[in-house]
């Protein structure tokens, strides 16, 4: 025994806490440690059990995974407007730190399995990492759900753009959506709003008179086959808000003329006495294009049909872009004056064939005459016309050697005015 004393003496004067009790880098660590150990005792075995409520609180529906998602069936009703309070127990020290994120309510649809309105009891759970409380209450203790099939359609949006008046002199046209795929939105809901939609509208109340195309925001309005409008709540709509335009036009009332192709040299179309059953007619577009506008042109006849007994075609109205023709007229019908025109038929032999764009180093050749070559004509012109006087023109440009079927056009140096009537072709060989 005096040894183990002896021993413990020796340990006790090498072993001495007095050092670190005066050093300040471990004191006060070691105090603030010390003191919150006692406040924690203090708190756990002084702090009564009480009660936290909080107000205000929303629940949570998860359909994931369930036979309602499964049969299509989703939540109709906003579940979000109904609040909840909830009554937390626990220690005070506990209950004192939540907050609502620390906790969720949900709703349990196990047992649903069809359409309906349904009051499901709601069960409180843990959303943090905070434990060593109960939920003590919910009140109410249920939520009401509605459950319906969720249809997904498309519908075609009518624009309607209220208090819009044009400026003197021009055309507030039709409105236009912008930006939307054949003027089409997607509409999202229960079956039972879904079946009841009848029209959608793209509505905008501007009151103002414009001299130029304008663009405006127009809210989306639903209406029932009834007229009435629908309540959006529970729909979901791609856009509650489109751009709509209103073009601006201006109406024009101008004169018609005629056009022509293949025409002969000696010949231009202001020369021909013609008439158009519909001398003027009216258009409409933007400003300044119908403003630069004095007349409009007919698509162009070919004039190697024209002739002394083929003097009537029909010709379709041509319009730049942005204008449009106000009236219903679909073709007009050209009439051509050949009372003082003539005709004449020949036969061209094969050295009144001329080769134009025939590459130096090839020859080319036609065996034959082209027979039955009708020829029209100012009257004085055929009447004094020889068949030394024409001759055909064959265009072998980009052709190699081989043998071709081209088509040839009939000239006259002498007599400029006169026009083959019809087409006419040659077999060439070209060496």
């Amino acid at each position: 025994m005096k040894k183990i004393k002896n021993f413990i003496d020796e340990i006790r004067k090498k072993v001495s806490l007095k050092p670190l009790l005066e050093n300040r880098k471990f004191t006060i660590p070691f105090s603030i440690g010390v003191a919150i150990v006692l406040w924690l005792i203090i708190m756990i075995n002084q702090n009564p059990i009480r009660e936290q409520v909080f107000t205000d609180i929303t629940a949570t529906i998860s359909l994931e995974n369930t036979v309602l998602s499964e049969m299509g069936l989703g939540i109709t009703n906003d579940i979000s407007s109904q609040k909840f309070t909830v009554r937390l127990s626990g220690p005070n020290y506990i209950v004192s730190s939540l907050k609502p994120e620390d906790f969720i309510l949900n709703a349990d649809v196990t047992d649903v399995n069809a359409a309906g309105t349904y009051k499901l009891a709601l069960v409180g759970s843990r959303n943090s990492n905070k434990t060593g409380y109960t939920f003590a209450g919910i009140s109410p203790a249920e939520v009401e759900v509605t459950f319906d099939f969720i249809d997904t359609k498309e519908f075609l949006i009518t624009p309607k753009i209220v208090g819009v008046v044009a400026t003197e002199g021009l055309v507030a046209e039709t409105p236009v959506v912008n930006g939307l795929t054949d003027n089409k939105i997607s509409i999202k809901g229960p079956r039972a709003i879904m079946e009841k939609i009848d029209s959608v509208v793209a509505y905008a109340e501007v009151n103002k008179t414009i001299s130029s195309t304008q663009t405006y925001n127009a809210d989306i309005i639903i209406y029932d086959a009834q007229g009435r409008e629908i309540d959006m709540t529970g729909l979901f709509i791609e856009n509650k808000q489109v751009k709509v335009s209103v073009p601006i036009s201006k109406k024009a009332k101008l004169p018609v003329k005629a056009a022509f192709n293949n025409l002969p040299a000696g010949l231009e179309a202001k020369d021909m006495s013609y008439t158009i059953d519909h001398s003027s007619v009216t258009v409409v577009g933007t400003p300044e294009v119908v403003e630069k506008m004095t007349e409009l042109t007919l698509s162009p006849i070919d004039f190697t049909s024209v002739s002394t007994t083929s003097n009537s075609f029909e010709a379709s109205l041509v319009l730049p872009d942005g204008v449009k023709l106000l009236d219903s007229i679909e073709f007009f019908t050209v009439s051509i004056d050949t009372s003082n025109y003539n005709e004449k038929t020949f036969t061209i032999s094969s050295s009144k064939i001329k080769y134009s764009g025939l590459s130096p180093t090839l020859t080319a050749k036609v065996n034959g005459s082209i027979k039955n070559v009708k020829i029209c004509g100012p009257s004085q012109d055929i009447k004094n016309i020889k068949s030394d006087d024409i001759y055909a023109v064959v265009n072998l440009s980009d052709h190699t050697a081989g043998e071709y079927t081209v088509s040839v056009t009939i000239k006259s140096d002498k007599y400029p005015k006169i026009w083959q009537v019809g087409q006419y072709s040659v077999v060439v060989t070209v060496k």
